[in-house]
């Protein structure tokens, strides 16, 4: 008789509903997510990827409130993907920059431009309030491949730094800041680019984004990085603008 084990329950994923929050993003809305950890399922993670999950540390969440949709997941189609002219000129006003790839390890350098884009741009958010242990958990804890991008001046100053996971099938921006006399370079969305263009040279298919929200305007620029498609009942579509 072939022997038959019993699976160890903490090599099966377990989904987690989170408690009822105000919504960060909505006014009057209720925030709900279903979340797993996925430390000893890491392989689960470019799965749960294209179900429109995203990671932070070693969980894995997406929206699951009672009356509200209006959050997307967003992802770029990379062979489709071309500067716009407007894109053109964010690249040359920071094409001083030099952009390196390093580990994803927290140093206290990050740590004070993270404080100061907090300070400047965030002030009295709940990250805001992050303490250097809080920081590097969100930077160093990660069961998948993870790295940081360092952006630096011609001075060796650190000018902005991005988080960001490799998968599959593409890379996703997790988290990026930056020093806040940059804004006016439209950094953020260099950083993006220089993304997008990493993607296209790694033969990545995808540049995931996070969450879309349609009139949320801190969560709707992204249509500006088309085309791009969300993932709405059950699959990925493109997203007409």
């Amino acid at each position: 008789m072939a022997k038959i084990e019993k699976n160890k329950i903490f090599d099966l994923p377990i989904f987690l509903l989170t408690k009822a929050t105000e919504c960060p993003y909505i006014s009057k809305k209720i925030e709900k997510r279903l979340a797993t950890d996925i430390t000893n399922n890491s392989h689960l993670h470019d799965e749960l990827a294209l179900s429109g999950f995203r990671r932070v540390e070693n969980w894995m969440y997406r929206p699951a409130c009672d009356s509200c949709n209006e959050c997307k997941a967003y992802r770029i189609r990379i062979e489709e993907f071309s500067l716009s002219k407007s894109f053109k000129r964010i690249t040359k006003k920071n094409n001083n920059l030099l952009s390196k790839v390093v580990k994803n390890k927290a140093l206290k350098k990050h740590y004070n431009l993270f404080k100061k884009y907090q300070n400047e741009r965030h002030f009295g958010g709940s990250m805001s309030q992050m303490s250097f242990d809080d920081f590097r958990s969100m930077i160093e804890v990660s069961p998948i491949n993870t790295n940081l991008i360092e952006y630096k001046d011609k001075n060796n100053k650190l000018i902005a730094v991005m988080l960001f996971d490799t998968q599959k099938d593409g890379l996703s921006a997790v988290y990026s800041f930056y020093h806040p006399e940059y804004k006016k370079n439209s950094i953020g969305n260099y950083m993006i680019l220089n993304l997008i263009e990493m993607t296209k040279i790694m033969k990545l298919k995808y540049l995931y984004l996070g969450y879309f929200i349609k009139n949320v305007d801190r969560m709707n620029y992204k249509i500006i990085f088309s085309p791009g498609e969300i993932f709405e009942k059950g699959k990925w579509k493109l997203l007409n603008v």
